[in-house]
């Protein structure tokens, strides 16, 4: 672990100054104060004035809730920076934040007798033992899974592969090790039972956390929560709708909070898997021909797999194109074109709509890296900055690709100022500043302005390794139809506000 993680997990109330040691810990960290600031002044937390230092924030939230909070997040950061697989663990991260936003909202809305900062930071932390595990046991953590993808439940899973240990267990092993506090050690049970009485603050914030990660995850896997809501709906004086609401307001809220949750978010494509189960309520008979096509897509492509382990262990590995990887195999481009069309047919969530965007042309068109940049204009100058990525890409190398403007005599600027489309050939000299030439090193790049009647207000960059075969007529047509449908869905937008 870090040393900052360290530090703070070693702060005790058996420390006089605590406040002042915790404020301290967390100054250290610029990267780490400014998120706890964020986080406690974003919308979720809704305290109704602003927190604009660490000692304020301490004051208004207490001990406990600040430091359970910055160590939340200073192992998250650490977790992403890790050596393991980003997706999966991103994925996990960013369940665990939704699923801490709904529970403070359920501590708040049906006016549950618990510190709602307390219900947030125990729903974090709930599956501390499988982020853990997933971590540092990575092929234990997979062979769960493929249990798991199996049928197998995931407790009877965890204890096969495990000896006899589960998630919980573990999580609550290392919290009490790290000294976090027992109330989130004790929110880690899986399965809680109904708690005492109305003053049983333990068995509240069990049942919320478990509830409200349950609820992600069902919705992430596909499941049907009407069993869940079932279970847990006259304790919480919850129903469905409201579930589903507060699930979606999660997701509206946790895109503020950094790169690494928005590209979480992309991964687990929880918006369309919401937009599926609010279709069946509405029209049940519609939702079920959808999904019947669905499993026959599905089907059909578990027979192609099958097909070509075949073919592959007889030696006959057929036909391959130069220009297979990464391409999908299951979307053709026009597959991608239809979706995207039929989204801007209705109304759409525009991070929601880039995040397709730019999945047709990583998988439909076939790019090594896809990343969509805004314009910021700031006080001094105009800077264009990462907003979404896909690929071969961490949130850390979104977060890093930054372009000043004023720096005319680069081919980004050129490209934005005529709006002009550009395909740069690997390591070109002088094509781009110092501070991107790690960048776009060994790739061939391509440019694709995004503008409004003659003015960038963004840019869609593509990559390839350098060797792959350089994009056909065709492809290059599709591209800039994916950036001309970028272009549409702002001026659809614009034109619903006006």
């Amino acid at each position: 672990m870090s040393h900052n993680v360290q530090e703070l997990i070693s702060l005790t109330h058996s420390n006089r100054s605590a406040a002042y040691e915790l404020s301290k810990v967390i100054l250290k960290d610029y990267s780490l104060t400014n998120k706890v600031l964020q986080v406690v002044n974003s919308a979720y937390y809704s305290l109704g004035r602003p927190v604009n230092s660490i000692s304020k924030a301490v004051t208004i939230l207490g001990f406990d809730a600040v430091r359970d909070l910055a160590t939340a997040i200073a192992l998250f950061e650490d977790f992403l920076k890790t050596g393991v697989e980003k997706e999966g663990i991103s994925k996990i991260l960013t369940r665990s934040f939704l699923s801490a936003m709904q529970a403070r909202d359920l501590a708040v809305e049906k006016n549950i007798n618990i510190v709602p900062e307390e219900a947030f930071i125990c729903a974090l932390l709930h599956d501390l033992g499988k982020i853990i595990v997933c971590i540092y046991l990575p092929e234990v953590y997979r062979e769960i899974e493929q249990k798991v993808a199996g049928s197998m439940s995931e407790d009877s899973a965890t204890r096969q592969v495990l000896e006899d240990l589960t998630f919980d267990r573990i999580g609550a092993e290392v919290a009490t090790f790290w000294n976090l506090s027992d109330k989130v050690s004790a929110s880690m049970d899986p399965d809680p039972g109904e708690p005492k009485n109305s003053y049983d603050t333990i068995g509240y914030l069990k049942s919320i956390s478990s509830f409200s990660n349950k609820i992600v995850g069902y919705i992430c896997e596909e499941k049907d929560i009407d069993a869940l809501v079932e279970q847990y709906g006259e304790l919480l004086s919850i129903n469905k709708e409201e579930a589903l609401e507060m699930v979606n307001k999660s997701v509206e809220a946790s895109e503020d909070i950094s790169e690494s949750i928005r590209y979480g978010l992309s991964k687990l494509k929880i918006r369309s898997r919401l937009r599926g189960i609010e279709e069946a309520i509405k029209d049940p008979a519609l939702a079920a021909k959808k999904k019947k096509k669905k499993d026959q897509e599905a089907e059909a492509r578990g027979d192609f797999a099958e097909r070509k382990s075949a073919d592959e262990e007889t030696g006959n590995e057929g036909i391959q194109e130069l220009d297979e990887l990464p391409i999908s195999q299951d979307k053709s481009i026009n597959d991608f074109i239809h979706d995207i069309t039929e989204t801007l047919m209705g109304p759409f969530n525009l991070n929601d709509f880039y995040i397709n965007l730019l999945e047709g042309l990583y998988r439909g068109i076939g790019f090594d890296r896809v990343l969509l940049a805004v314009i910021s204009v700031q006080p001094t100058r105009r800077v264009l900055v990462g907003r979404f990525g896909l690929g071969d890409i961490d949130p850390a190398g979104i977060a890093k690709f930054e372009h000043d403007l004023a720096s005319s005599g680069y081919v980004i600027p050129k490209a934005l100022k005529a709006c002009k489309d550009m395909a740069i050939p690997p390591n070109t000299p002088g094509a781009f500043p110092e501070s991107l030439k790690f960048f776009v090193k060994d790739r061939t790049v391509y440019l694709f302005p995004i503008c409004l009647d003659d003015k960038p207000i963004g840019l869609i960059y593509l990559d390839r390794k350098k060797g792959r075969p350089k994009l056909d007529s065709n492809r290059i047509k599709a591209t800039r139809l994916f950036r001309d449908f970028a272009v549409m869905a702002i001026r659809k937008l614009r034109s619903r506000k006006q």
